[in-house]
């Protein structure tokens, strides 16, 4: 009797111990699974130092169309936690994209306007944080404070950037109140010389 108890103590203890080593597996596993606005960001790395042409695929009616512009990024510069795209509209060259890593795994998207002088215009800096819902080759920035305070008008602006999955086309589009103004491809297969 006094043998059974300790085998069945034993086999306690050990169903025990599995489960908290499982329990260790799964939460090793969920801290060891790559953050998607990481994996996204990293995607650019690659790209640095090159440009790309453009061409609008969508534009919603009754806004000024990009059709008959040359449309160019230039993924110019990426570090660790930022990376510059100037994207030229035929020769309007006063826009850059910036895309912002933040505390290591916060995405934050912002357009970077500024005059032939060097000087930002007015309306600068605005964009937003990437939300929970984005993927590795997709990611969505509403509009932040800062840009609500900016601006009334743009409060419910909400930037999408996105590639491909086989990371050969990039796509901007712009939605406001949930409905889509623009969206803009790029080719990545071929880029300008």
């Amino acid at each position: 009797m006094r043998q059974m108890k300790y085998s069945v103590l034993l086999l306690l203890s050990i169903a025990i111990l599995g489960a908290c080593s499982q329990r260790q597996n799964k939460k090793d596993e969920i801290t060891q699974t790559p953050n998607n606005q990481v994996e996204f960001f990293k995607h650019f790395k690659k790209l640095e130092g090159r440009r790309y042409a453009g061409k609008e695929i969508f534009i919603a009616e009754g806004k000024d169309s990009w059709a008959a512009l040359e449309l160019e990024i230039y993924v110019r510069e990426y570090t660790d936690t930022i990376i510059y795209i100037p994207f030229r509209v035929g020769d309007n060259k006063s826009r850059t994209w910036m895309i912002i890593m933040e505390k290591g795994n916060k995405l934050r998207f912002r357009h970077d306007h500024r005059h032939e002088d060097g000087t930002p215009e007015d309306l600068n800096l605005y964009g937003g944080y990437a939300t929970e819902e984005g993927t590795s080759i997709k990611q969505f920035f509403p509009a932040d404070e800062f840009t609500c305070k900016m601006l009334d008008r743009i409060r419910d602006n909400e930037w999408i950037v996105e590639f491909s999955e086989d990371l050969t086309k990039f796509y901007y589009s712009l939605r406001k109140k949930g409905e889509l103004i623009i969206t803009v491809e790029f080719d990545l297969s071929t880029p300008v010389e």
